[in-house]
């Protein structure tokens, strides 16, 4: 690499990361000038263009670009070094940037990350409402990359994950429940209107002899893949829904909505936590999935894996 300083690479890294000089500049409060002097020391350190000029919108060249995806990992580790030894001194420091769906993230996240932020002043955490791909956000530059399913995770090739099951419940309103013939069984849901997310085709139960019922979701009432839209519409009485129990239980202490075939147990719904590494979790990562355990212990049925 000749002579070329580490801390040029460092805001090659930022400039990359934040789509551009003046973006980069602003995300940390740094004049522009500094990052560009010190991309263009970079290009004469190696005797290499970086970025094309020509362009309105920021873009790497083809070896700029390489230059990225070879050094990007080895910062990220390096950091992630320097980060774990810190933990091991009851310390976590450096950033930790998390992209979440926004039930997770303001139902679960939020909290999590106020008390991690809290007691760890030198952690700078960013949390973002995010939907796009896995593979995209890393690209991004986030840490961990939250994802909720209805089963496996299918992007999951090249990570590892910490999974975490939440219950989930179907419910209505009482006028919504009064208004309806009883529902006594899984079955007596396709006789009725129902409230499911964009993704549901089926709704999936077992009973109390562990028998496993599958009810398709052909068509229903309304859809929507925001949960906060399904519970609020179910509260307006115009269906039955099913959601995360949490996140219905306000309502329910309120009496907006009721519990519907408590006795059945339906599917959880599998919330991923990403990371985009083939190596022992980062202590700034390990620090949130800990927290996120110890303030909700009885919210989640946690597992391990790697894809």
């Amino acid at each position: 690499m000749g002579n070329a300083r580490l801390s040029d690479l460092i805001d090659l890294c930022l400039v990359v990361e934040y789509g551009g000089i003046g973006a980069a500049a602003r995300a940390v409060s740094r004049p522009k000038s500094s990052l560009s002097l010190a991309i263009r020391r970079l290009e004469d350190d190696l005797s290499v263009r970086l970025m094309d000029r020509t362009r309105r919108r920021f873009h790497l060249t083809d070896r700029g670009r390489t230059l990225h995806e070879n050094i990007g990992p080895l910062l990220a580790q390096l950091d992630h070094i320097t980060s774990d030894f810190r933990a091991s001194s009851g310390q976590v420091a450096g950033s930790l940037r998390i992209a979440a769906p926004y039930e997770f993230g303001a139902h679960h996240l939020a909290r999590t990350v106020r008390n991690l932020a809290s007691r760890n002043p030198h952690l700078t955490i960013t949390l973002d409402v995010q939907y796009a791909p896995i593979k995209e956000l890393f690209g991004s530059g986030y840490d961990v990359v939250f994802v909720m399913t209805n089963g496996n995770l299918a992007d999951s090739g090249v990570v590892s994950c910490r999974a975490f099951m939440l219950e989930r419940g179907l419910f209505a309103s009482p006028a919504f429940l009064e208004r309806h013939p009883r529902i006594r069984t899984p079955e007596d849901l396709s006789k009725i209107p129902l409230i499911a997310s964009s993704q549901d085709l089926q709704w999936r139960f077992t009973d109390k002899h562990e028998r496993i019922i599958d009810v398709p979701i052909p068509g229903s009432h309304f859809r929507s893949s925001n949960a906060d839209a399904r519970r609020q519409v179910a509260i307006d009485g115009l269906g039955v829904t099913r959601t995360v129990a949490t996140f219905c239980s306000e309502a329910v202490r309120s009496g907006s909505l009721a519990r519907v075939l408590p006795e059945f147990h339906c599917a959880p719904l599998c919330v991923y936590g990403v990371i985009n590494e083939r190596r022992l979790m980062p202590a700034t990562v390990k620090a949130l999935f800990d927290e996120l355990e110890r303030i909700s212990p009885d919210l989640f049925i946690e597992t391990h894996g790697s894809g």
